[in-house]
């Protein structure tokens, strides 16, 4: 996608908010220029763990934009995030330089436009300190190459699994139709299609099979529709366990243009039935980023 065609994809998404919109493209003509790289509607994960929507967000700068309407002022439950959004949001946590600016929809248009123009001003000193360079993601890919490690903080995704072992455990593969194969020694790729559930009913996207991610990624239990398997799988995760072998996991999911990606969520390990489901095999995640092979 070129960037007529991502900015018109990404800024369409607020055209039936109509405060939101005004404010947004008026952010993004003041500014003028085609070096940023806006993302609409990213969830940013706080330290307490809390998640906040950002209506417009400048990777390259760490500054995201709050508009405040009045539905929101006076909505104080939160929303129920889908786990797309818990995993493509970036982490606060692991940006030093994080700001967050809010603007008051509810105010008067020369209060609104006055805003508008501080917010403007910030983005604009803040990028005059900085080497912008909008990438595509053949150059993303290439730069990733270039590192020793990637980690879940990293706010890096990929768009085919293919892309996935090429680019961090130096394959050369033109194509992969398995979501689940080795990369290296006791290390294996897995992909897994995240389940929803639906009026409390867990419901599977990748043939009967069911994978549930913790929202802090902290483990993995994974079932199936068939109770043949499952208790086929309860009976020999030992193999796995005895072996030693560990997934390195990228997580499917929509982004927030509607396009699969997959996004690094940590080493896996096998631990053994869930202790929260016996219905469940559960991995744990033992690491946090993985070797890039060069």
């Amino acid at each position: 996608m070129d960037k007529r065609d991502y900015l018109v994809k990404t800024f369409s998404r607020t055209k039936r908010k109509d405060y939101e919109n005004y404010i947004l493209t008026a952010i993004w003509h003041k500014l003028d220029d085609m070096n940023l790289k806006p993302v609409s509607q990213q969830y940013v994960k706080r330290k307490n763990g809390t998640h906040a929507l950002m209506d417009l967000y400048f990777p390259q700068l760490h500054i995201g934009v709050e508009v405040d309407e009045a539905y929101h002022q006076g909505n104080q439950k939160e929303d129920k995030l889908r786990m797309d959004d818990i995993i493509s949001a970036v982490n606060e946590e692991s940006i030093k330089d994080f700001q967050c600016l809010r603007i008051d929809a509810t105010k008067s248009l020369e209060k609104i436009n006055e805003r508008i123009s501080e917010i403007v001003m910030v983005i604009k000193d803040k990028a005059s300190k900085a080497t912008l360079r909008w990438q595509t993601y053949e150059e993303e890919l290439q730069e990733l190459k270039q590192r020793k490690h990637l980690s879940i903080y990293d706010d890096v995704s990929f768009m085919d699994i293919k892309d996935i072992a090429n680019t961090v455990f130096g394959k050369s593969s033109k194509r992969y139709q398995r979501s689940f194969f080795k990369v290296k020694n006791k290390m294996w790729l897995w992909c897994p299609k995240l389940s929803v559930t639906v009026n409390g009913d867990a419901r599977s996207i990748a043939g009967g099979w069911l994978n549930f991610l913790a929202e802090d990624w902290s483990y993995i239990d994974e079932s199936h529709l068939d109770d043949a398997i499952v208790e086929e799988r309860k009976e020999n995760y030992m193999a796995e366990v005895n072996f030693g072998r560990e997934r390195a996991v990228f997580a499917k999911y929509r982004d927030n243009l509607g396009f699969n990606r997959y996004r690094f969520v940590g080493i896996f390990k096998i631990l053994g039935v869930s202790p929260e489901n016996e219905s469940c095999i559960r991995y744990v995640r033992v690491a946090d980023k993985v070797e890039i092979v060069r």
